[in-house]
Parts: C-alpha cells; structure tokens; sequence
C-alpha cells in the first residue's frame, strides 16, 4: 500500500512537469534570442509552457509560482501577437524570471513567502524599454 497522501501525490507530478517545462522554456527563449524570423511553432510552445506552469499553479494554489508565470505568459503573448518584438532585454528578463521559477518550484512547500516582485518588475521594463526603442 502506498503511504503518499494524494495531494503530496500531485504536487510531485506537477512539479516534475513544471521542471520540464521550465528547461523546455529556457532552450526555447534561448533559440528565440538568435532568430531574426520567429517560427509561429516555437512562439506558441514557449507560450503553452508558461501557461501550463501558470494554469497548474492556479490549481494547486500557489500564488507566487501562478502570479510569475502570468506575468511572463503575459510578456510570451505579446510577442505571439506581434505587439513586443524579440530582444535582449525581453529574453534576459524571460529567463531571469525561469530561474526564478525554478527556485520556486524547488521550495514548493515555501514559494509562497519568497518575493517575485523584482522579476515582474523586471518583465515590466523590459516591454516598456522594448516598445519605447521599438
């Protein structure tokens, strides 16, 4: 018979997922970083794994991990649209805010009292430093 309560159960395979998905991220904003034309393919994979973390996150009640992953989901559409280009300054702060999910991910049980507040800061400024030189 297996011990592990249900919830605990969940919370395993989803942060299992997420970690997956958090890699796929960061080699996905790493290949968007060199390319001139961005494949409709790639854009809207980088934009379905961050919304995956966020939607799962909801789920689960974890409210930093869900509140950092909007925001980039956020960042992720806009360019998906073609209302941000691609540039340094957008992918730094795309995967600066990965890292930080890891982290989060990595202290599930605490994430919520870890600050987010400088990473979507850091989103913010890149859009607004992006579109302003845009």
């Amino acid at each position: 018979m297996n011990d592990t309560h249900p919830v605990d159960q969940v919370l395993e395979v989803f942060q299992e997922e997420t970690m997956e998905r958090l890699d796929s991220l960061e080699g996905d904003l790493l290949r968007l970083e060199n390319m001139d034309e961005i494949p409709p393919n790639l854009i809207n994979s980088v934009f379905r794994d961050a919304h995956s973390v966020k939607a799962g996150a909801n789920l689960l009640k974890l409210t930093n991990i869900e509140g950092l992953a909007h925001k980039l989901e956020n960042v992720l559409e806009m360019i998906r649209k073609n209302e941000l280009p691609v540039s340094e300054a957008v992918i730094t702060a795309c995967l600066e805010s990965v890292d930080k999910l890891r982290e989060l991910m990595e202290n599930i049980e605490k994430s919520d009292t870890f600050s987010i507040r400088l990473h979507t800061a850091m989103l913010e400024m890149a859009v607004k430093k992006t579109l302003k030189g845009a």
